[in-house]
Parts: structure tokens; sequence; C-alpha cells
């Protein structure tokens, strides 16, 4: 099942597969599907999406001229790396993923990481909180309700 945005740039696929529990959980940023499909346990997942951090700082209002100084800043400032990286699902352990909400947008910025290398282009999507909320909402509940469904 796929949950996005009205114009498909971000959102997230979450697919029930065999083995209790497990799920195909993939991003959907800048309009790509990111992620492997190997099956994963999407409990921190959808705790972690619904509970992004909140930024201000003023280095992030480059992301629309300059999204690899944003990534750098991200990478390289203690205070904006440890609160905005995403380790959400072991499909997505080739990705570099941060999350954050800034300006009452939610900002996702990933790029390809292999064996510590980035790797690719770097992906942004840039959702109104009052359009990522639901999105978010609608995916836990659908998870919870496959995921109970498999436990009983």
């Amino acid at each position: 099942m796929r949950f996005l945005t009205d114009d498909g740039r971000f959102g997230f696929l979450v697919a029930p597969l065999k083995g209790r529990g497990m799920f195909r959980f993939q991003l959907i940023i800048d309009s790509q599907l990111i992620g492997d499909t190997e099956p994963c346990i999407l409990g921190t997942a959808m705790a972690r999406l619904g509970d992004l951090t909140h930024l201000d700082d003023d280095r992030l209002n480059l992301l629309f001229s300059d999204r690899d100084a944003v990534l750098s800043a991200l990478l390289t400032e203690e205070e904006l790396h440890d609160r905005t990286t995403l380790s959400i699902a072991e499909s997505l352990d080739d990705w570099l993923i941060h999350g954050y909400v800034y300006k009452g947008n939610v900002v996702v910025v990933a790029r390809g990481d292999e064996d510590g290398s980035l790797m690719g282009p770097t992906l942004v999507a840039v959702v109104a909180s009052a359009e990522y909320d639901p999105i978010v909402e609608a995916a836990r509940s659908y998870w919870s309700s496959v995921n109970s469904s498999s436990i009983s």
C-alpha cells in the first residue's frame, strides 16, 4: 500500500510479507522509491516518523539553493546530525536519511550510502506538516491493523 502526497513526491510503501510482523517498507523521496524489498519490522519507523525534531537553524534555508550544503551541515554539525538522523528500518540501511520540521514543513533529505561512501544525488522532499501528518497516520493505522491481525 502506498501513502503519498498529492503530487507523489513523498510517501511510504508499506506492504505485509510472510512472517510474523514482517513488512516491506520503502520511502518515496523526490518522487523516487528508495530502500530495498527485504522484510523488516516497523515499530521504530512508525514511532519515529511521527515524532520528528523541530529545528530553527538558519543554515537550513539553503535547502532550496544548495541541498548538498544542507546535507553537509546535517552530517557535520553534531546537534543537527544526532537530532535528524532517521535510522528507522533495515530496508533503508543503504541510505543516509535525515528528517526534521522547519518553518511548518517536514523536510526529508536522503542520499545513497554504500559502506560509508555517499553516492548518487541528494534527494529532498518538503511537505507541509498539515499534509505529512495524515500520511504518517494513515500508514501507521494500516501497519497497526495488519500487524495486529497477523498476530491474532
